[in-house]
């Protein structure tokens, strides 16, 4: 009998133990949800206020500007320049026997059939239709050379962090902004803390060109001064916020007392 009688009362100890800190961890969770829509979202007062204290636009006030070589351009030409590992299908009308798909090999090359090799890396691809025509008139009359881009292979950038779909972005253009990289991306999450974004530029000398972007602005607020060009080997990074942090650190400890707890409920009720 005494023996069942600690039994019980340890058991009821765990249980209380088990019930409080599930308690916080409840209250942690609505805490976080509470500031995430505080940091993400601004009251309606606090946006009228930020409009009324704006400083006008003028000649002499430009620091707050950003400088339009960083920002995209909508009407910029988004022409794609062949590279490495880009695999172009190119058709010769009436000459089925030098049609197919040709991967740019690391030289820059194509190896075309009774032609050799032709060097078209940089070109566009009518510029490399004009190359390949060029190189067959010497062995074909008038020939009619097509060139399209089967796969986009040679120049990616990075989105990272807090997105739905992070790692490559494989470009369709010399550069990409931001916010079609994003969307490529599957846009950030409910967790990312979209007024922190960095992007990373490597510069010409080794070093990395740090720039805040402020996703949160972008997308949500149509700020284009925040939508910059990113350009092959570019990164944009989205980190977590705060909460989602602490989120993140508590459920792996909570989850093996809620586990306990389940077991030891099963042993009681048999």
């Amino acid at each position: 009998m005494m023996k069942t009688a600690i039994n019980k009362a340890t058991y009821a100890l765990n249980l209380k133990a088990i019930l409080g800190i599930g308690f916080v961890f409840l209250c942690s969770g609505g805490v976080y949800a509470q500031n995430f829509t505080l940091i993400n979202q601004k009251p309606a007062q606090e946006q009228a206020m930020d409009g009324q204290n704006a400083p006008a636009k003028t000649p002499e006030s430009k620091a707050y500007e950003v400088p339009q070589a960083y920002i995209a351009n909508e009407q910029e030409d988004s022409r794609y320049t062949l590279g490495a590992d880009d695999v172009l299908t190119i058709t010769v009308q009436r000459h089925v026997e030098l049609s197919g798909k040709y991967t740019i090999n690391m030289e820059g090359k194509i190896q075309f059939e009774f032609v050799g090799d032709i060097l078209i890396v940089g070109m566009t691809k009518e510029q490399a239709a004009l190359v390949i025509t060029k190189r067959l008139g010497k062995y074909i009359i008038k020939p009619d050379v097509t060139v399209v881009i089967t796969e986009y292979n040679s120049k990616v950038v990075y989105v990272v962090g807090e997105v739905g779909n992070p790692g490559k972005i494989f470009m369709r253009g010399d550069t990409i902004s931001v916010r079609d990289a994003l969307l490529d991306a599957n846009l950030p999450q409910l967790t990312a803390a979209t007024e922190k974004a960095t992007l990373f530029t490597p510069a010409d000398n080794g070093k990395v060109v740090l720039r805040k972007v402020n996703v949160y602005a972008l997308l949500y607020k149509g700020d284009l001064r925040q939508n910059y060009v990113m350009k092959p080997g570019d990164t944009l990074y989205l980190p977590a916020t705060l909460w989602a942090k602490v989120a993140r650190f508590i459920n792996p400890v909570t989850q093996p007392i809620a586990q306990a707890a389940g077991t030891a409920v099963s042993v009681h009720a048999l």
